[in-house]
């Protein structure tokens, strides 16, 4: 059984659905850091997944905003909530209801907006990319400073720890470039 077929376990107590709300905040986090780009997110499928699975959540928002407003109208009217400044709570649960109307309306046009987005892309796919061929104009030579500069060329984008960038010259031409090119310097 994989992670996403699991039972989640249900909120026992106000602790378990406190957290519930944190680690949904905490998703959202990585999930913004993870679709910045490669290699996270790389695949038009991935975008689409994405989507879908945002859209279903927010439809369940809109129960939850719809939940909390109800737990506190039924507080209120078992007379177990107070008000820290004495402010009459009929009052104040109204401009929270009119608020979390406004929010769950929002919700299911976010809703709406994101299914429509993913429906867009559905037949979108990846293709191979061509290889770039390295421009003419600039002329090749076998110099130990531009070791990997025709690699690059050939097969950009490449990470920068790819070992073919980074090989370093040759341990007895390391100090002969050196000096030469003080010497250059100094004649200039």
């Amino acid at each position: 059984m994989t992670d996403e077929t699991k039972a989640h376990p249900t909120a026992r107590n106000d602790e378990d659905t406190t957290r519930l709300a944190t680690n949904l905040y905490e998703h959202v986090r990585q999930l913004n850091h993870a679709t910045v780009g490669p290699p996270s997110l790389t695949l038009p499928a991935t975008a689409y997944t994405i989507l879908g699975n945002l859209s279903a959540a927010t439809y369940g928002l809109d129960q939850v905003l719809h939940q909390i407003s109800r737990f506190l109208l039924r507080e209120l009217q078992a007379d177990r909530l107070g008000h820290d400044q004495a402010e009459d709570l009929a009052e104040v649960l109204s401009r929270h209801g009119q608020a979390l109307a406004e929010a769950r309306q929002h919700a299911r046009a976010l809703c709406a907006a994101l299914s429509n987005a993913q429906s867009a892309i559905n037949t979108i796919h990846s293709r191979a990319t061509r290889v770039r061929e390295a421009l003419p104009t600039i002329e090749v030579k076998a110099h130990v400073d531009d070791a990997g500069v025709a690699a690059a060329a050939n097969d950009f984008p490449r990470p920068i720890t790819d070992p073919t960038l980074l090989a370093p010259p040759p341990i007895g031409e390391q100090n002969h470039s050196i000096r030469s090119r003080r010497a250059s310097t100094l004649e200039a």
